[in-house]
């Protein structure tokens, strides 16, 4: 908890400076060490990561510093929590090699220009820390494809996992790595905020699954497999049915049938039920599963139980 919270202190401060950096012509490091209350060698370890993630900070006398704002675009738009954010990005992503650093400043430079020309608010909710550390050794190893080894913090109790990584994803605020156990042959997930000591291993595997990818990008969430063979069929009350109308409640849903008084079938084929449970669950009490039967008798003794428990709640 104390390294998280002087990780996000360090970014935060990282954001003023560059803050400080476009409100003046010119900045001192001495200057700054005494604003943040801070030491001359921590305001030197800054400044040079910030020219190390790629923003263009000068030195043009002993201890005078300054930004060139002809090579940055709109800046200012950004608060200093945002500003933290766009230097963890570009840090990171300066560590992954050049055509990430240029992906990046093209996606920034256009964001730059969204902000400041579109009226537009979208909410993200905050996500699990990243260890940037731990992300990088990861991607190497992907990229090398060599097998790792980790200590994994699951709710039994911590435990080795000797792994094939193949891909860092990201779903709705958590990051994972997924991949295979040589020793079972299956594929697993790891929540990486729970993974600790990893090492990159000598033995190396052949290929990454070719169905991968597809099925990442055909999943509202981790609970995916590489084949979508199992259906649910799920009648859609009219009085929410304009929703599922207008956008896709999971990648592959399918309006089967408009019934006259406006109620919907809809289809979701899924490779595990876990996938497609929980988004479900957040339309009761307007939906009703037709098909399968065991996902059915099984969606309803959760709410069963959830009924009892409330029936039940002390306060």
């Amino acid at each position: 908890m104390t390294r998280d919270r002087n990780a996000q202190t360090k970014l935060i401060r990282l954001g003023q400076i560059l803050r400080i950096f476009m409100e003046k012509e010119k900045v001192s490091s001495t200057w700054l060490s005494e604003y943040f209350q801070t030491t001359p060698r921590t305001i030197q370890r800054d400044l040079l990561l910030l020219k190390e993630s790629g923003f263009p900070i000068y030195e043009i006398q002993k201890g005078n510093y300054l930004l060139s704002k002809d090579l940055v675009k709109n800046l200012e738009v950004f608060d200093d929590t945002e500003l933290a954010l766009v230097v963890a990005l570009k840090n990171i992503v300066g560590q992954l090699g050049q055509p990430f650093q240029n992906a990046a400043d093209s996606v920034l430079n256009s964001l730059y220009d969204c902000v400041t020309n579109m009226p537009v608010f979208v909410k993200i909710n905050d996500a699990v820390h990243l260890d940037s550390a731990l992300l990088n050794r990861i991607v190497k190893a992907i990229r090398e494809k060599r097998q790792v080894s980790f200590q994994y913090a699951a709710k039994q109790g911590a435990h080795s996992v000797n792994l094939e990584p193949y891909r860092v994803v990201y779903f709705s605020g958590f990051w994972y790595l997924i991949g295979n156990e040589p020793d079972s042959g299956k594929h697993k997930r790891y929540a990486m905020d729970k993974i600790g000591d990893l090492r990159s291993l000598k033995a190396g595997f052949k290929a990454f699954p070719e169905n991968l990818d597809a099925a990442l990008r055909s999943s509202a969430n981790i609970w995916f497999e590489e084949e979508s063979n199992l259906e649910v069929v799920v009648l859609v009350g009219r009085a929410v049915s304009d929703y599922f109308r207008r956008r896709k409640m999971y990648p592959t849903q399918e309006i089967r049938e408009v019934k006259p008084d406006g109620s919907l079938v809809v289809i979701f084929r899924v490779g595990n039920y876990e996938s497609i449970r929980d988004i479900l669950k957040s339309w009761i009490p307007h939906i009703v599963i037709l098909e399968p039967d065991e996902f059915r008798k099984a969606l309803l003794k959760d709410v069963k139980t959830w009924v009892k428990q409330q029936e039940n709640v002390v306060y």
